[in-house]
C-alpha cells in the first residue's frame, strides 16, 4: 500500500527566483503538491519511490497552498496549465514531459528523464 513507502524530504522551492535558477539546469523535475489531497499524497508516494531509485535526479516541490505565486510563474514560464498534483520535467528550459493526478509514477518519471 502506498502509505506505508517512506516519505522522502524533497527540498522546497521557497521563491520565484529558486524556479527561474532551475531552469538552467540541465535537469530538474517540480512536483506541485497539495497536503490536504489525499491524491497528492498518492503522487508524492510515488515521486518519493522514483528518488528511492534515482536519488541523483534533482526533484523539487512546490506546496500549491503555501506558493500560490510560484505555481502561477511555472504555469506562466512554461506554458503548462496548473494542476495538482502535478510533475513537470525540465532539461535546459524546455518542459520535456508532465503528467498529472494518477499518471504521475515512478516508471513515468523514470521514463521522462532518460
Amino acid at each position: 500500500m502506498f502509505w506505508q513507502s517512506t516519505v522522502v524530504q524533497i527540498p522546497e522551492l521557497s521563491a520565484v527566483h529558486d524556479f527561474d535558477a532551475l531552469l538552467e539546469k540541465d535537469l530538474a523535475v517540480v512536483f506541485k503538491h497539495s497536503a490536504s489531497c489525499p491524491v497528492s499524497w498518492l503522487a508524492h508516494a510515488k515521486v518519493s519511490q522514483f528518488l528511492d531509485r534515482q536519488p541523483q535526479v534533482p526533484v523539487y516541490l512546490v506546496p500549491v497552498r503555501k506558493r500560490r505565486e510560484i505555481s502561477r510563474h511555472i504555469a506562466e514560464r512554461c506554458g503548462v496549465e496548473h494542476e495538482s498534483p502535478q510533475v513537470i520535467v525540465i532539461r535546459r528550459g524546455k518542459v520535456v514531459a508532465d503528467a498529472s493526478h494518477g499518471a504521475i509514477t515512478a516508471e513515468f518519471l523514470a521514463e521522462a528523464v532518460r
